[in-house]
């Protein structure tokens, strides 16, 4: 295993335990209860909260779900129209966590920043648009502070990074994900949001690194987080915070805010490492696609779970499930089908590995030769054609364009990370948004692993979003470092 992929798959690992459900019900199969604090009081589920009284510590509307139930989408719900994305059609109570144990969860981060609130914990479904445009559903885990700030707040929502296309990968089934990510704005007095994406944890199949399947989940999961508490808790300010994939997602975001809608205003986005889809050779794929004999060890284990769950989630969304493997070698592909949906991104990379030695022993030949003649050649070539041809169109088609006019980016990258290394992929996208006609804040990290780039600088990024939130002048980069060229 590289060194890039052992730093790749241990940031990204993030399935673990899911927390008890306080209503009773059984606890998701195989995980056992947080130490997360004290249960939801029951009158924090009760749907009776006096609207007219704008509250952000707990929720205007019915949470007495039982939690297995949050993964189920109901049948028969209206027809998808824009007034009803955002609309939540479960939801769920988990336990509250304690200040003092919020404290400690964030400094053991790395974040210093004094907490100020406890932190209720839920789970919801609400609804979405999939990439395609079609109908969908994301499942979200919310935070809700005990002591909010002052209202009304702004709606914050957290994109979480890699963590797998099983429906057991969703970070809310984990009672420690995003401890570093979304609990310290709720400890802030901040509520929160952190869609899983749509398709997983729940029916469907995720599209992964689908720039607008992705961004939908986030703007939609701003809204349900608006309609999910009382009228009057929040501001139209937007905000996005988003880690890897999630970051990317963040960026997606921002660039289809204006045309998608965000229910509000997007005013700010905190990317940090984030793995964006910006050209065809994001993430080494072209290179993959011209050396087949290339030993999978040496692309590094990220690349290769990144090609197989994007090109996965493509055809299972746009082609369908009966193509789902269609970019998979014959041989292969039952076994990669239960890989995927079985096993979390570091057993899929070991398993890559153990099965396929050689880039050619992950990619279908077809596919990569019909998608090579594409790329090479353009669509009108001869060569260009199924499968490769449609997997081409898709990808030009999910490029997106940053909105100059849209909402601030803080940009954070380390130059240690060998998973989304400063060369090949940060200092590629900051030449992206600045074409795109927009600049963002840089701060490079010049030590900042993938591992540890959030933790080290969440501290200032607090201190960067609430500045612009409250109108103040954003600070200068405590981190010192300066990104490499660009190496398409």
């Amino acid at each position: 295993m590289t060194l890039r992929g052992v730093l790749f798959l241990a940031a990204l690992t993030g399935c673990g335990s899911a927390a008890v459900n306080v209503d009773g019900g059984t606890p998701d199969a195989g995980n056992p209860a947080s130490d997360a604090g004290s249960p939801v009081d029951d009158a924090s589920l009760d749907s009776a909260t006096d609207a007219s009284v704008p509250r952000a510590d707990v929720p205007a509307i019915t949470c007495t779900d039982i939690i297995s139930d949050v993964y189920i989408t109901p049948n028969n719900l209206p027809p998808m129209t824009n007034s009803t994305r955002g609309d939540i059609v479960r939801c769920a109570a988990d336990p509250t966590i304690a200040l003092p144990t919020v404290q400690s969860k964030v400094n053991a981060k790395g974040i210093t920043t004094k907490m100020t609130s406890s932190v209720s914990l839920y789970r919801v479904s609400f609804r979405t648009t999939r990439g395609d445009g079609s109908a969908g559903a994301s499942t979200a885990r919310v935070y809700l502070p005990t002591t909010p700030l002052a209202l009304p707040l702004p709606v914050l929502v957290a994109g979480h990074p890699t963590e797998g296309m099983g429906d057991g990968a969703a970070p809310s089934k984990s009672a420690t994900s995003n401890e570093d990510l979304a609990l310290p704005w709720a400890g802030l007095g901040y509520a929160v949001i952190v869609p899983d994406y749509a398709g997983l944890g729940n029916e469907g199949v995720q599209g992964y690194l689908d720039n607008h399947d992705q961004a939908h989940s986030i703007l939609d999961g701003a809204r349900a987080l608006r309609k999910m508490l009382s009228v009057g808790a929040f501001s139209t300010s937007v905000a996005v915070i988003g880690y890897s994939q999630g970051g990317g997602a963040a960026l997606s975001a921002q660039a289809l805010a204006s045309s998608y809608g965000a229910d509000g205003t997007l005013v700010g986005v905190v990317a940090f490492a984030p793995e964006w889809p910006t050209r065809h050779n994001s993430f080494g794929f072209v290179d993959m696609l011209e050396n087949p004999s290339e030993l999978t060890i040496q692309t590094g284990i990220s690349y290769d779970v990144v090609e197989i769950m994007r090109t996965y989630g493509y055809f299972a969304n746009y082609v369908g499930m009966s193509h789902v493997d269609d970019a998979y070698p014959s041989s292969q592909r039952s076994g990669f089908d239960s890989a995927i949906n079985a096993m979390t991104e570091i057993v899929l990379g070991g398993y890559i590995q153990g099965v396929a030695p050689t880039i050619s022993g992950f990619i279908d030949d077809t596919f990569r030769t019909t998608l090579l003649a594409c790329i090479q050649k353009g669509a009108s070539d001869s060569g260009c054609i199924d499968p490769g041809k449609s997997y081409f169109a898709f990808m030009n088609n999910d490029y997106v364009t940053a909105d100059p006019s849209g909402a601030r980016v803080l940009y954070v990258q380390g130059l240690a990370d060998y998973v989304m290394p400063p060369s090949f992929e940060a200092a590629c996208n900051v030449a992206k948004l600045t074409t795109d006609g927009l600049t963002p804040q840089v701060c490079v990290d010049a030590p900042a692993q993938h591992t540890d780039v959030v933790g080290r600088n969440m501290d200032f990024a607090i201190t960067w979003l609430r500045a612009l939130l409250d109108g103040q002048t954003l600070p200068g980069c405590t981190a010192a470092g300066i990104l490499p060229p660009c190496t398409p």
